[in-house]
């Protein structure tokens, strides 16, 4: 099934299109949506999409410059263009960047249907075209392109000389590859297949190489194969190995492969340093098989910094407040928990009660993520917690909490342990704003966006617009049980300007509409 990310500024258009076509029935799935190019691309990280449509003008980054952005970071996606402008200035560029259709508004179902099957058709055959070619050079052992994977394997041995290596570029320049960038960086892609399992393996990364546009180029090692990142910056060349590992582990040679490890080395600015590049690489392979169980891509930054997995989180928005915060923090934010609970909430028996579960997953969760078992919590205080009625109870609640939070800090897991630590108490805190986006919370922890999206994904077990959004609906469902908010006013509290939207993600996530969930929580 093609995956499909849709991106316009006009809500109705997006309305429209979402609920026009009958998506899964034809082959596809819709799986998410943006009102602007700057919003979409992180999203279109995070997803990896086979197809973008797209509009040209919208505000902040328009059509035209997120074209620009996937064909450098994710060249492999199929881009149509959404217009209501029969322009050919802008047909002529959207061609320059490789889209595959230029569609005017308004659009028909069936017109929209039968462009979705070409560019789903032109897709399907340019993969296999790059994955049969690339088979078939792998099988025959002469002619350019072995000798180009021959020369670039020398690269990745750890002896070498400059004079060497200067030879080796300009034998590569001389067969039209140029190796000159401003930053490198080598991923070490190990996968346990052997015979043609390996060799098809092989041949579908050599593809995706091929269809990065001469920034990635690989070669087969004994262990799986090896991939040359380059970059015109530091920051370039992680997004773009981090994009190319992402797409790289969903391939179908290599998506169920037990023992698939990616391990992507240390950035290095010159030609001659790319052996480090290696040697990290092949250091954090090494290292992860011992560190990293279940984690298919991983940095040379990260490793020793592996929390205890949270694959199996029950998103809450009560725990997601208090997993990472500090003690300090415990009042205000049970405080501001009551209060979305309604108006004298602490006196009333049914929200006390609420709370009380809420305060004891919490608590148990923070003592198991840290590594201790949830008995460990004080029994008798715990009996305090779902006994005690009023403030007395709301105190209660308070002690449990700074109990677990006193075991957590013990064990060395708070707040700042990890990246993903500080994203989720960045996120808990800012959920509400409509216009945060994963180049924001990627940026408060220090990565870039493509290292940031793959380090969550692995460490939550869900992409991290998947992960906003469960927390967002979380929310959501507090206030329609426990508040007479409209469902409009809770949309917009919860992160969406957009109702509709809002309406649509609720009953994707829930099974019903925002309404119905009302009526059933509230009887």
């Amino acid at each position: 099934m093609m995956k499909v990310f849709l991106v316009d500024d006009e809500i109705a258009i997006r309305e429209t299109l979402r609920n026009i076509f009958p998506w899964e029935e034809r082959g596809f799935q819709l799986v998410g949506e943006a009102p602007d190019g700057e919003m979409a691309l992180p999203m279109i990280r995070d997803l990896n999409p086979d197809i973008l449509l797209t509009d040209i003008r919208m505000p902040f980054m328009d059509g035209m410059k997120l074209c620009a952005e996937i064909k450098r970071l994710m060249p492999w996606v199929g881009v149509i263009i959404l217009s209501g402008y029969d322009d050919f200035a802008y047909a002529r560029q959207a061609i320059s960047l490789g889209v595959k259709e230029y569609l005017l508004k308004p659009i028909t179902a069936r017109e929209l249907g039968e462009v979705l099957q070409r560019v789903a058709n032109q897709i399907a055959a340019e993969r296999r075209e790059r994955e049969s070619a690339a088979s078939l050079r792998m099988k025959v052992a002469s002619g350019n392109q072995f000798l180009r994977e021959k020369l670039l394997a020398s690269l990745f041995t750890d002896e070498g000389d400059r004079f060497e290596d200067q030879q080796l570029l300009r034998q590569m320049r001389d067969m039209g590859v140029n190796l000159s960038a401003g930053c490198y960086v080598v991923i070490d892609i190990a996968f346990p297949l052997k015979d043609e399992a390996r060799a098809g393996a092989r041949a579908a990364l050599s593809a995706l190489a091929e269809a990065s546009g001469g920034s990635v180029f690989t070669c087969g090692m004994p262990q799986g194969t090896r991939a040359l990142v380059l970059g015109d910056n530091e920051r370039d060349a992680e997004e773009r190995a981090y994009s190319f590992a992402t797409s790289a582990a969903q391939l179908p040679e290599l998506k169920d492969c037990e023992g698939l490890l990616l391990s992507i080395g240390e950035t290095v600015t010159d030609y001659y340093d790319i052996r480090r590049s290696m040697r990290a690489a092949r250091h954090v392979r090494h290292a992860a098989a011992h560190q990293s169980a279940g984690r298919r891509i991983i940095g040379v930054g990260e490793i020793n910094d592996r929390p205890a997995s949270l694959e199996n989180l029950d998103l809450s928005p009560l725990n997601e407040k208090l997993q990472y915060a500090a003690a300090s923090e415990v009042d205000t934010i049970l405080a501001e928990y009551v209060d979305s609970l309604g108006p004298g909430a602490e006196g009333l028996s049914l929200a006390m009660g609420y709370l009380r579960v809420a305060a004891v997953i919490a608590a148990q969760r923070i003592v198991q993520e840290a590594g201790a078992d949830p008995r460990a919590l004080d029994q008798a205080l715990v009996a305090e917690v779902m006994r005690a009625e009023g403030a007395a109870g709301l105190e209660a609640v308070k002690a449990l909490i700074r109990q677990a939070i006193a075991c957590r800090d013990k064990s060395g897991r708070g707040a700042s342990d990890t990246p993903v630590g500080r994203a989720r108490v960045y996120l808990s805190r800012r959920y509400s704003d409509p216009n945060l986006m994963l180049q924001d919370v990627a940026g408060e922890v220090g990565m870039s966006q493509s290292h940031f999206s793959t380090v969550f994904s692995q460490e939550t077990g869900i992409t991290f617009t998947q992960y906003l959004t469960a927390l967002r609906i979380g929310k959501a469902k507090e206030l329609l049980s426990a508040t007479a908010m409209r469902s409009s006013e809770i949309a917009f509290a919860v992160g969406y300007n957009d109702a509709h939207y809002f309406s649509y993600l609720f009953k994707k996530h829930t099974g019903v509409t925002p309404s119905e969930y009302r009526k059933d929580n509230r009887e």
